[in-house]
């Protein structure tokens, strides 16, 4: 959706950047989707709702016209950054490692580090791809159950096929935010880039997982037990058509 500053360009606004501690409106980062993906401008909004209602950190997202040094540019989705305010709202302690996408795109591979007091040499997300990779499923339930918020995550991954999140982790391998709590020592997954959800009315519910995580736990018999069940009942109680 990448455009030039004389089109209809997607921007982040990061208040603080060159000023310490300045916020705008309490938040000191925003995203200004020009929604080139999603002519409804909607996609992003249901989407965040529907995975806060299930339990998992969302953004919280509006609607903005935009000016680009007196040009108007017209409307845009804005939506909540990732950083210390958004954190706040959901763990009790904000200075975990929080990860995005950049040269890699599962844990596997080299994540971004956007903040955190943790290690810097991604052996903490190394130790995540080694669970994931035990041959043993027993064992990588065992240490995968150790190392990842489990309800959480197995919410994750039903709340991105509810939605058909086919740009999303579980299904494409891209677009996601992963936190590691350090109030709990375990692993959080964030979506992101929700602008092309309800694309595909005859996806499967039982759709071959692509991110190494997701893959790792829908191998064991206990991820399926859980996916079902919680697939279930977020359909029945979170998906209010």
């Amino acid at each position: 959706s990448f455009r030039n500053l004389d089109d209809k360009p997607a921007l982040t606004l990061n208040f603080s950047k060159f000023v310490r501690g300045q916020r705008f409106h309490g938040l000191r980062k925003i995203h200004l989707n020009n929604s080139v993906e999603d002519p409804s401008y909607f996609n992003e909004l249901a989407g965040s709702e529907l995975f806060r209602r299930a339990g998992v950190p969302a953004p919280r997202v509006a609607h903005a016209l935009v000016e680009l040094n007196g040009r108007r540019l017209g409307l845009y989705v804005l939506k909540e950054g990732y950083a210390e305010e958004f954190l706040g709202l959901h763990f009790r302690k904000t200075n975990g490692n929080l990860y995005d996408t950049g040269p890699g795109w599962d844990v596997d591979e080299a994540l971004e580090k956007d903040q955190g007091d943790g290690p810097d040499d991604r052996s903490d997300l190394a130790a995540l791809a080694a669970a994931a990779r035990k041959p043993d499923l027993t064992h990588r339930w065992q240490q995968l159950s150790g190392l990842l918020d489990m309800d959480q995550f197995v919410a994750f991954m039903a709340m991105e096929v509810i939605v058909c999140h086919r740009d999303g982790y579980c299904l494409g391998r891209n677009n996601f935010r992963i936190y590691h709590d350090p109030a709990t020592d375990r692993w959080v997954f964030f979506p992101h880039g929700m602008d092309q959800l309800f694309g595909r009315p005859d996806a499967t519910i039982r759709p071959a997982m692509q991110g190494l995580v997701a893959w790792a736990v829908m191998e064991t018999p206990e991820g399926q037990r859980l996916y079902r069940e919680r697939l279930a009942i977020l359909t029945t109680n979170v998906l209010d058509v």
